[in-house]
């Protein structure tokens, strides 16, 4: 389970270090692709597979053809070099809005990790903690 949140430098080659926690429960068979709300997300295998199995069906809805096509095509493996650095592609960070050098904030949520801009991050995180008690309501109560 990943959580927590790292401010981390992007460098100019579009390199940035996971934090060592997160690092270590990556394992090979990881992927860095697009997410929801303009962010980066890594997958682990079992999330990444959960994903690819859902969007497999030859006969796929115009939806599925959309997702499939956006989730696979944005996506690179998760490989760390010797420093413990991914390197972004320059469409991730297009998309992202992250724009080397910069700073970038890398979350654990839940079963994935996140890499937002850093901005987008401060203005997202500020929003959500502001209705807190009004978004756990809500979730709890649909829940019960």
């Amino acid at each position: 389970m990943f959580w927590g949140t790292h401010r981390v430098r992007v460098d100019e080659k579009g390199r940035l270090a996971i934090p060592a926690t997160f690092r270590r429960q990556l394992p090979d068979g990881s992927f860095i692709s697009i997410g929801q709300d303009g962010v980066l997300t890594i997958y682990p295998p079992d999330q990444w597979e959960s994903l690819a199995s859902r969007l497999q069906d030859p006969l796929l809805g115009q939806e599925q053809r959309a997702l499939s096509r956006a989730l696979f095509s944005k996506a690179v493996a998760c490989e760390f070099d010797g420093q413990g650095r991914v390197s972004l592609s320059a469409e991730q960070r297009r998309l992202a809005g992250i724009e080397p050098p910069s700073t970038v904030a890398v979350i654990g949520n839940g079963a994935r990790v996140e890499i937002w801009a850093e901005q987008r991050w401060d203005a997202y995180s500020d929003d959500a903690v502001g209705r807190f008690d009004e978004l756990a309501d809500r979730v709890i109560q649909e829940r019960d």
